[in-house]
């Protein structure tokens, strides 16, 4: 099983601006369309929406097996907005790892996870079946 979670604020410029112009016409356009193209697969949650004058992009869901999907989204969406920030969580049940992405200055990386690496015993009990 392969699960993500994330999230993201929707950023035009990391340069500071007034609030109303934190995502202009132009950004939330391209960011729409590249939400609009990741939806639509089964077990994916994948959400745009205003809150409080920000706009928010959410994600989770859970496969058989890891694919690249969501991580070229958080690429698209932070070349597409540099000053968009967020996270996204990913875990692969065979790596027992999880992986946290950070979205900052319109670029994806992956960083060190230990608040919940390893998986077992930090989440779940060794499984003692045999």
């Amino acid at each position: 099983m392969f699960e993500w979670h994330g999230w993201a604020t929707i950023r035009t410029t990391p340069e500071v601006v007034d609030f109303e112009d934190s995502a202009t016409g132009d950004t939330v356009q391209a960011v729409a369309r590249l939400v609009e193209g990741a939806q639509g697969i089964v077990n994916e949650t994948v959400d745009l929406r205003w809150a409080n004058g920000d706009l928010h992009l959410w994600v989770a869901g859970a496969h058989n097996h890891e694919g690249p999907r969501q991580l070229e989204l958080y690429q698209a969406v932070a070349q597409a907005a540099p000053g968009s920030y967020g996270v996204l969580y990913t875990f692969d049940h065979d790596d027992e790892h999880w992986k946290r992405y950070v979205m900052r200055r319109g670029d994806v990386r992956l960083e060190v996870d230990e608040s919940l690496s390893p998986h077992v015993p930090m989440v779940e009990d060794e499984d003692t079946d045999d």
